[in-house]
């Protein structure tokens, strides 16, 4: 079962645990890695997300933010 553990699946690929499995290690394994590479995916994808322009109505709201906020 270790080995099955270590295995790379296919991004879109179902894997079915069985019950019977659901307390061993490998369920924990595979458990951990999904979230690991969720975690990873999720950051990339916000980072790259923070990297883009504003739109133009949303410049002008945090500039006028910004003018509030130095102004008082």
């Amino acid at each position: 079962m270790q080995d099955s553990a270590i295995e790379d699946w296919q991004d879109g690929e179902l894997v079915v645990v069985p019950l019977a499995w659901r307390n061993d290690g490998l369920w924990s394994e595979i458990q951990a890695t999904t979230q690991g590479s969720i975690g990873a995916n999720l950051r990339t994808m916000y980072g790259e997300l923070l990297q883009q322009p504003l739109s133009p109505l949303l410049d002008d709201v945090a500039r006028e933010i910004e003018r509030r906020l130095t102004a008082s």
